[in-house]
């Protein structure tokens, strides 16, 4: 059952992060937008979910460290966003 789980939580942050790099590629997404920050985000961390799973640690640490980077974006933007509405 824990492989089942951890395939199916793998697949979908592996297809969530390509799904946010093919949109963007093609236009439909920006890099500061918060959809592609938050499939990012969720993409890392179901695959790290998964990995952990399986006991595949490198797969975790990238994974980790990409749902920060996405994290950290998400932020980011939430914030920026924050200040342009107060500017006004």
């Amino acid at each position: 059952m824990d492989g089942i789980v951890a395939g199916v939580l793998g697949w979908m942050g592996t297809i969530g992060t390509f799904a946010a790099y093919v949109l963007l590629w093609r236009g439909r997404l920006m890099a500061t937008s918060l959809t592609y920050a938050a499939m990012n985000t969720v993409g890392g961390v179901l695959a790290g979910t998964a990995g952990a799973l399986y006991g595949a640690w490198p797969v975790v640490a990238s994974n980790v460290i990409w749902a920060g980077v996405g994290a950290h974006t998400l932020l980011a933007t939430i914030r920026a966003r924050r200040r342009q509405v107060i500017a006004l």
